[in-house]
């Protein structure tokens, strides 16, 4: 019978060999493991005779990530997180999160239940560099700021820009600081803006995709979209993210641009 426990520190290479089974999926788990100690999050793990087979990492009221293979241990991770947290914004393989979510959340309603996809590039288009495009400046901060706070409006609905101001801002002058936000400027403006989120020896996963309105539909994304494909791939094996199905633009723009339909995801919000 597995058992079910919270994982510590000395388990962290235990967590990490987990992960290590699908590499593609589980390139933010790994990123977030090298960046912070077990015990920055809560970690629980199913265990086999000893051995960790299936992880997910909870940050309270925040966000909960699951790499849980067999469907029968999500049940039993369903169930203790049921008795240990409130449901909160979930994404992960699609049937892992299904099962989840309807044992953890029971009758507890979600605010957006997105059937989303893994998407994978490995190959950079062949191309020239793009004008403007290049790292943001820190003196940019306020309008990248702006512009990621508009993109989660659009896409979740919520704009952490408006709900708490101070900790968006903090966050986007971090990405900034250390090189992980890229843009298109033309004419002194902002046209395009994108995150590497997780940067991993083994990958790296991008979001945060955002044009502003008055320039869609002009090929800026796919333009950037495309040279930061081709900057990424040039040190690192994949670049990864993650897209709404229902968003048929998005899904475009990211076929075109080298990227490959892989694992069904899900993407569940809760206003807490």
């Amino acid at each position: 019978m597995p058992t079910i426990i919270r994982l510590r520190q000395s388990q962290e290479q235990q967590i990490f060999d987990c992960l290590c089974a699908n590499k593609e999926i589980n390139l933010f788990l790994m990123g977030f493991l090298a960046e912070h100690p077990v015990d920055h999050a809560w970690w629980y793990g199913v265990l086999h005779e000893g051995t960790v087979t299936g992880v997910i990492m909870v940050l309270p009221t925040r966000l909960a990530v699951p790499w849980i293979p067999e469907p029968n241990d999500a049940v039993l991770l369903g169930r203790m997180l049921h008795t240990q947290h409130r449901p909160c914004l979930m994404v992960g393989p699609r049937e892992t999160c299904d099962i989840l979510w309807r044992v953890w959340a029971g009758d507890t309603q979600w605010d957006r239940y997105y059937e989303q996809r893994l998407y994978v590039a490995s190959d950079a288009l062949v191309g020239v560099g793009i004008p403007g495009f290049r790292r943001a400046h820190l003196e940019e901060w306020r309008t990248v700021a702006k512009n990621a706070g508009l993109m989660e409006e659009e896409d979740l609905g919520i704009n952490p820009h408006k709900e708490n101001p101070l900790l968006h801002e903090k966050a986007v002058r971090e990405r900034i600081k250390v090189g992980r936000t890229f843009v298109i400027s033309l004419q002194s403006e902002i046209v395009f803006q994108i995150n590497v989120g997780t940067v991993t020896p083994w990958g790296c996963q991008i979001g945060g995709t955002y044009v502003p309105p008055k320039w869609r539909g002009q090929k800026v994304a796919t333009h950037g979209m495309a040279e930061l494909n081709r900057h990424l791939l040039q040190s690192h094996s994949l670049v990864t993210l993650h897209v709404n199905e229902a968003n048929t633009p998005a899904v475009r723009l990211y076929e075109r641009t080298g990227f490959v339909r892989s694992t069904p995801m899900r993407l569940i919000t809760l206003t807490t």
